[in-house]
């Protein structure tokens, strides 16, 4: 199945996350479109603008669907060192979070997949060496290619996974409801988590 990837947050707003979506393009067609079409609403859809009602029925339409992902989270305890430049920090704790979800997709799937990488967050030359990156993990019959997220129902569906656990990472009022929303996800496997921790190296979580 191609695997779609997102992020949302970063380093300087205290957590980064980056879902990584393995899913059919039918599937995630059917899905976005039956959202669509119970909420009403039209265009992209983007984690960050979405309700809690609204984030738990698209939730609810994935549901035993044959999907599944891999969620990477960076902490602010990351932090970039003495003299590093923010931005690079950033991009390099973004590659290292693609990587790490992306590679453990592969090795469930096999390595002849279509790696598709939202190119929404940093500059064309940046993405260009993340994707080469990505690509090598894919064998030389995969793919790694960049696409816009309103052209991918596999792409919106990962950028609302990653707001979801981005926002589920924040103490707020909301955090209880979206732990609550992705808690059967986690708890079935469907959902596995990657912390990266300070060395660099991913630990997984599948339940907290």
């Amino acid at each position: 199945m191609p695997i779609y990837c997102d992020e949302s947050g970063g380093v300087g707003r205290g957590v980064m996350t980056l879902a990584a979506v393995s899913i059919e393009n039918k599937v995630a067609d059917a899905v976005i479109a039956r959202f669509r079409e119970v909420t009403g609403l039209r265009g992209e859809l983007k984690g960050s603008r979405i309700d809690l009602a609204e984030r738990g029925l698209l939730f609810e339409l994935l549901g035993t669907q044959p999907w599944n992902a891999t969620v990477g989270i960076a902490i602010s305890a990351l932090a970039p060192e003495v003299g590093q430049d923010r931005g690079a920090h950033d991009t390099d704790i973004y590659a290292q979070l693609l990587n790490d979800a992306v590679a453990k997709l592969v090795l469930a799937e096999g390595n002849c997949v279509q790696i598709v990488i939202d190119d929404g967050r940093y500059g064309p030359e940046t993405l260009a060496l993340i994707r080469k990156d990505v690509a090598q993990s894919v064998g030389p019959c995969g793919t790694a290619s960049l696409g816009l997220s309103h052209e991918h129902s596999g792409l919106q569906i990962a950028d609302v996974i990653a707001n979801t656990f981005f926002n589920r990472a924040m103490v707020t009022e909301r955090q209880a409801r979206l732990a609550a929303i992705v808690a059967p996800f986690l708890e079935s496997g469907k959902i596995a988590l990657n912390i990266l921790s300070g060395d660099a190296q991913g630990d997984d979580e599948r339940s907290e």
